[in-house]
């Protein structure tokens, strides 16, 4: 009798490696590539998942052991495989992602008979219509579509769905979320929903349901993974948004996992954005877009407030803000003012003129390098912002490129720079003089406020976390930012598409041009790509340049990154063996608190993936080190 035997692939990070293991008779007809079983591993009852069926042992037989149950269902083998690919391409184990594609809960595994249609199924519509404009040829199987914020979006995601098959929809924002199920359910799909926010046995009863095809998925990052039999269709909404990427390491994005699932199935998959990402942009040879009128009017009113023009000693609650807010109250709507105070940029501007300092090769927020005291301060001296160049030599660094320039304005050419404060405290005060009889309330994501807190505030001030708690009891007036410098010059490469972002779901709160409310933003750069894409209603300027910088930087999608975090020991070893790498480029290692960080440069991520994964068992041999490829925050 010929003995069965599987690979499993325990779930363990750390061991790196497949077992053979005997599949008792018991549980034969339970098993396939995917299902999660129990099996014994150097004294203890471990979860692994069968990779290989009906393998050649590596072994003799006698010393195989037998696996000890099945646990469940778990992902098919093509999900397996995507999973396989992920590992490689954000340097994880693939554990991390078979985990990701199964069911919170047990599933059996006979609990469900896949029923697959056609897989390649074409879309019921084409994606033509509804006015859509396209800006040239671009392949079929893959699309960009930029939908202005306030223009509904659920017909359209109805029109591209295939009239046959299942479909992936990815939702980050999940506000949004059960309007578009509602409006599916409508429309006579059958509808699933794998997010984080549903319970672990929601999830489980969806993820068994998908299994039986014929129906679409709507949920998180998470819901790529879906094991659906008969996928026809991948739409992403919102692709620029930072909660497609998962923050834990490895740091793997939606937007990437269903790219490549659609390739490897040979289906359509669909990019929505109201600013698409240079990312994004770079794969397809066209954006698609409404027409020119529709377009305009699915962006809100903006006004702009050019900080420059006002008075000194102003603060940020500006004449124009007050006249907006007095408004939005007297309306009885409610106003959101946003004022991130974290990870954002310690602006420096010119003490003469009002101009900020900025890298005059890519723009972004210049940095202080002090190094040594040429002239000690006299002991009865009174501590200002401003300091002369006479008295500490400095100079100006970029965050971004790292090009260094003298300690001057780059507008007149004097040396009084000085650090732009933020306020916070100032803010509330001025507010409560201002609107004595509003409730203001201060919010941000760390905040436990109740919803009734929430609903009875006039004024929502803080961090972006109040685009996402306010509540829907009543219009949002208003949405301000107060210094949306702090967004736009943040030392990242991508701060100017997050800025993007924030500036597009403020706008969906806010509703379309037809309507008198408004987004206010308070800024030094009303020129700036960002800015103008927003107030124009044409989101091409904001994309065309954001995409030209990256390439004239080499950033992705022009060049791939990944960040090493770490002990000294690990981090400088990784380094300096990879800076022996041919294409290889290593910024660092600097001290970044009690740790220690360095950047990594590759022309692609293939490139990057193979540095990395020939250095990273032996940097790890010498202690902790996180690898994060395509860092959000760098």
């Amino acid at each position: 009798m010929t003995l069965r035997v599987v690979r499993v692939r325990p779930d363990l990070p750390a061991i790196d490696r497949s077992f053979d293991y005997l599949v008792p008779d018991a549980l034969a007809h339970q098993i396939s590539v995917g299902t999660i079983v129990r099996i014994p591993l150097h004294g203890r009852r471990v979860r692994g998942w069968v990779v290989q069926d009906f393998v050649e042992p590596e072994t003799e037989i006698s010393r195989i052991l037998p696996l000890l149950k099945v646990v469940g269902a778990g992902p098919p083998p093509e999900i397996l495989d995507l999973g396989r690919w992920a590992a490689h391409r954000w340097i994880g184990p693939d554990v991390s992602f078979f985990g990701s594609a199964s069911a919170p809960n047990a599933v059996a595994p006979n609990a469900v008979a896949p029923n697959a249609v056609a897989p390649n199924a074409v879309p019921a519509s084409s994606i033509g219509e509804g006015g859509l404009v396209s800006s040239g040829e671009s392949d079929s199987r893959l699309r960009v579509i930029a939908w202005p914020p306030s223009m509904d979006r659920r017909p359209l995601i109805d029109g591209l769905l295939p009239a046959t098959g299942s479909s992936i929809v990815i939702v980050p924002d999940v506000g949004r979320l059960n309007s578009l199920i509602k409006y599916l359910t409508r429309a006579g799909r059958v509808v699933h929903v794998m997010h984080a926010t549903r319970s672990a046995a929601e999830r489980t009863l969806a993820w068994s349901e998908a299994r039986n095809g014929n129906c679409v998925i709507v949920g998180g990052r998470g819901a790529v993974w879906a094991p659906v039999p008969d996928l026809a269709g991948m739409i992403v909404l919102d692709e620029s948004d930072d909660a497609l990427q998962e923050e834990r390491s490895p740091t793997w994005h939606a937007r990437d996992v269903a790219i490549e699932r659609a390739r490897r199935s040979g289906i359509a998959c669909t990019l929505v954005a109201a600013i698409p990402s240079a990312i994004a942009v770079s794969l397809v040879g066209s954006v698609e877009r409404p027409d020119r009128s529709d377009e305009v009017a699915g962006w809100a009113r903006v006004e702009v407030v050019d900080l420059r023009d006002e008075a000194p000693g102003q603060g940020l609650l500006t004449n124009a803000l007050a006249k907006a807010l007095h408004r939005c109250v007297d309306a009885g709507e409610r106003a959101l003012l946003v004022m991130n105070r974290k990870g954002r940029a310690r602006l420096l501007a010119c003490g003469a003129c009002s101009e900020l300092a900025r890298c005059e090769g890519c723009g972004a927020a210049v940095v202080e390098v002090q190094s040594e005291l040429t002239v000690a301060p006299l002991q009865n001296e009174v501590a200002t912002n401003e300091v002369s160049s006479s008295e500490v030599s400095r100079s100006l660094l970029c965050p971004v490129c790292s090009t260094s320039r003298p300690w001057l304005c780059a507008g007149c050419g004097s040396t009084r720079l000085r650090v732009l404060r933020s306020g916070v405290s100032r803010v509330r005060d001025d507010l409560a003089a201002l609107l004595p009889r509003s409730t203001v309330l201060d919010v941000d994501a760390s905040t436990d406020v109740d919803l009734a807190a929430l609903r009875n505030a006039d004024v929502l001030v803080g961090t972006e976390a109040v685009l996402h708690r306010a509540p829907h009891d009543r219009p949002v007036g208003l949405v301000a930012f107060l210094d949306l410098d702090q967004e736009l010059l943040a030392p990242r490469h991508r701060a100017a598409e997050q800025s993007a972002t924030l500036l597009a779901r403020s706008a969906r709160l806010l509703g379309p041009r037809s309507e008198a409310r408004r987004l206010l933003l308070q800024t030094r750069l009303p020129e700036h790509d960002v800015i103008r894409a927003v107030c124009e209603a044409d989101p091409s300027i904001a994309w065309i340049s954001e995409t030209r910088r990256r390439e004239s930087l080499s950033y992705p999608p022009f060049g791939a990154l990944a960040q090493l975090r770490g002990v000294e020991e690990a981090v400088a070893y990784a380094a300096n063996t990879l800076r022996t790498s041919a294409g290889v480029t290593v910024l660092g290692p600097v001290a970044s608190g009690a740790s220690f960080e360095c950047l990594v440069r590759c022309p692609d991520s293939e490139a990057l993936s193979g540095a990395l994964l020939a250095v990273v068992a032996a940097a790890r041999a010498l202690g902790r080190m996180r690898i994060e490829v395509d860092p959000a925050r760098v």
